[in-house]
């Protein structure tokens, strides 16, 4: 597993402390893995794009089903576009 694969897993476990990292199949959709609803999700993602610097436009949501996805789009995301301000306060 890589160290952004984890930081995601983190994240996931933060937004939903049930899920055990360690269970879950980075390859497949996480719908069909986890009790996560829309909500769970939605602040997942949010929580993502905040930690990592990006910005995930609705239209790309339903493509970043899995671990795997949400690795490579973060990744990719990273390189193309400048990170964000952390923010202060």
């Amino acid at each position: 597993m890589t160290e952004l694969a984890g930081q995601i897993l983190a994240t996931l476990h933060r937004i939903a402390p049930d899920v055990d990292p360690a269970a879950v199949d980075p390859a497949r959709p996480l719908v069909e893995q986890l009790d996560l609803d829309s909500i769970d999700y939605q602040n997942f993602l949010a929580a993502l794009a905040a930690e990592h610097g990006i910005e995930i436009p609705e239209r790309d949501v339903a493509s970043l089903r899995s671990i795997d996805d949400l690795v490579s789009y973060i990744a990719s995301r990273r390189v193309s576009s400048p990170r964000l301000p952390a923010r202060r306060g």
